[in-house]
């Protein structure tokens, strides 16, 4: 069987030049071979992005930017995602979550941001292409478990 913690395919985009955060797209046994968007941090929970979510960021990011540059607040209530600004820390906020127990959050300073905005368009780029491959991922599965059984 296959190890549910394996990742059967990955592209991974580094956020922090010290390879610590990062973006990526992968398929995962343990979310039925779905391709979701992953962005990690060693301080927190990875925030897992539908393709939904990886919409909403890609048109809030820039205007994001721009309200850090500027100090001005900017918010987007997106069903479980939500974005703001906080102009004290010079840092967005992307949480995951209705609920405070299940909310799960990821702070990022304005260059790591910036940085995330310019690359985004990669990131949807490789989520389109991961889920067009997914009937093809599939029947690779499917053929594999057979043979292995």
């Amino acid at each position: 069987m296959f190890d549910p913690k394996r990742i059967l395919l990955r592209r991974v985009f580094f956020i922090y030049p010290e390879k610590i955060k990062y973006i990526s797209v992968g398929f995962y046994p343990s979310r039925n071979f779905q391709p979701p968007v992953e962005i990690v941090s060693p301080k927190s929970n990875p925030l897992i992005l539908t393709d939904q979510h990886v919409k909403t960021l890609a048109e809030h990011l820039p205007a994001q930017c721009d309200a850090l540059c500027t100090d001005e607040f900017y918010k987007v209530p997106e069903g479980d995602l939500r974005m703001s600004t906080s102009s004290i820390y010079k840092t967005t906020v992307i949480s995951l979550g209705s609920k405070k127990k299940n909310k799960k959050s990821m702070y990022f300073k304005l260059h790591e941001l910036r940085y995330l905005s310019y690359i985004f368009f990669i990131v949807q780029n490789q989520l389109n292409k991961y889920t067009e491959a997914m009937g093809d991922v599939m029947n690779y599965v499917l053929s594999s478990l057979s043979s292995i059984s």
